[in-house]
């Protein structure tokens, strides 16, 4: 036995908490990522906005002569030590001026990784000269290192806890309401195999009606299978008794008749066959693929050519070559068979099958010109055992089992007059595949 797999619910579950943690991982990297580009461009403008205040206060009376006023704009560029410094180059890159707060810091030439750096170069111009200042300012990372570490504990923190969340919110709604269905469907299965339904009742959502639409075909078409075997089992039973009757007093009454005994043999192999159809008879199966009829009908018609010319008859075809049917071979040659024997039976020349098909609709008719069949014996001809002519043989089954094969795939079988030949039309009708 094949061990069970992975359930349904903890496949799904698994694959949407896949889902939700790799979403989230990418989410609070991107997060991370665009809040630490937000953040450096604000501290590069903050500092932009500090190089351009110190070239607003600054005094030059000449090259190397500065003057900043004792009191900076500036809080930290007063502070030894304050994270944010200041200086002013020359020319030729020798430091004019510097910040109080860089006095005793060791800045390392200006740049390092522990710094953020921002400079701009001006042509300062007095009114006999002008010359380059260079002004300078840097400030420690370390205060936006922390911002950034308490940013991401923040973040991961609140994604990782709603992660957790909706991971622990999906599996309870699929448990307690996205599989209810599949339990609704099993609970009705068993409710099946114990006899209390017959069918799968729903409704059921649209991706498990299909499913459970195929098991309610497929369990009417095994208990039609069941019925019809039933009911022709009782049929047999109950038409056999008459010719056995007939059989025992013909044997017991001395003298046997033979005839009498031959016919009698003959309508209980009759029965026997007809039961035996009727039984096989089970119209289209759920699973029956469509049946192009155009070379069936021509295969039929060719063995039955030889017959039709015995009785002087010319058998000829009219057929649309895309028309299909969901109805077994076997079927489908029983039905022609019986259908053109009975024509060929009562034609005097000629006998014509057509078929033609539109998307609504599929229509097979045999033509004969034979002298028809009266409107109110039409519906009497498709009764089992009834011969309107008993001159020219046979059991009266022909047309009732073509009826019943044609009602049992959702068709229906018309006797009416043939509009060219003047005989006998058969006409049936089906709903195409």
């Amino acid at each position: 036995m094949t061990p069970p797999g992975l359930s349904l619910r903890l496949r799904i579950s698994l694959v949407a908490a896949a889902v939700i943690a790799v979403f989230f991982l990418l989410t609070a990297t991107l997060l991370e990522r665009a809040f630490r580009e937000n953040a450096e461009d604000a501290v590069a403008t903050r500092l932009d906005a500090q190089l351009l205040l110190l070239m607003g206060i600054v005094e030059v009376s000449g090259p190397g002569q500065l003057q900043f006023p004792d009191v900076l704009p500036e809080a930290r560029l007063s502070l030894p030590g304050g994270g944010l410094y200041a200086r002013v180059l020359d020319g030729a890159g020798e430091t004019l001026w510097r910040s109080p707060s860089a006095l005793g810091t060791p800045l390392r030439e200006w740049r390092d990784q522990g710094f953020f750096e921002r400079g701009m170069t001006v042509q300062w111009e007095l009114p006999d000269q002008v010359f380059p200042l260079t002004f300078q300012v840097l400030e420690e990372r370390d205060a936006f290192a922390a911002q950034m570490e308490r940013y991401r504990r923040t973040l991961w923190g609140a994604l990782g806890l709603l992660t957790v969340l909706l991971i622990a919110g999906q599996a309870l709604a699929l448990g307690f309401w996205g599989l209810r269905p599949l339990r609704r469907v099993r609970a009705d299965l068993e409710a099946l195999r114990q006899g209390e339904n017959r069918r799968l009742g729903g409704p059921y959502p649209r991706e498990i009606q299909t499913l459970t639409d195929s098991i309610n075909a497929l369990l009417e078409f095994e208990r039609d299978r069941l019925q019809r075997q039933q009911h022709a089992l009782a049929d047999l039973a109950h038409s056999l008794k008459t010719p056995l009757s007939a059989l025992r007093l013909g044997l017991e009454g001395g003298e046997p008749d033979r005839p009498e005994l031959l016919l009698q043999v003959e309508r209980m192999q009759g029965m026997i066959q007809h039961e035996l159809n009727q039984a096989q008879r089970l119209g289209p199966s759920p699973f029956q693929p469509p049946v192009v009829l155009a070379p069936v009908i021509e295969r039929t018609c060719a063995a039955l050519r030889r017959v039709a010319g015995q009785h002087g008859v010319e058998l000829v075809a009219v057929l649309g070559r895309e028309c299909t049917l969901r109805m077994e071979t076997g079927a489908l040659f029983e039905l022609l068979g019986n259908v053109l024997d009975n024509a060929i039976r009562h034609a005097r020349s000629r006998v014509r099958v057509s078929l033609a098909c539109d998307r609504r609709s599929l229509e097979l008719c045999v033509d004969d010109d034979g002298p028809g069949i009266a409107e109110p014996d039409r519906e009497a001809v498709l009764r089992r055992g009834t011969r309107r002519d008993t001159r020219l043989g046979g059991q009266g089954l022909g047309l009732h089992i073509a009826d019943t094969l044609v009602r049992d795939h959702g068709g229906e079988l018309r006797i009416e007059r043939a509009p060219e030949l003047g005989g006998a039309r058969i006409r049936m009708t089906f709903t195409p595949s």
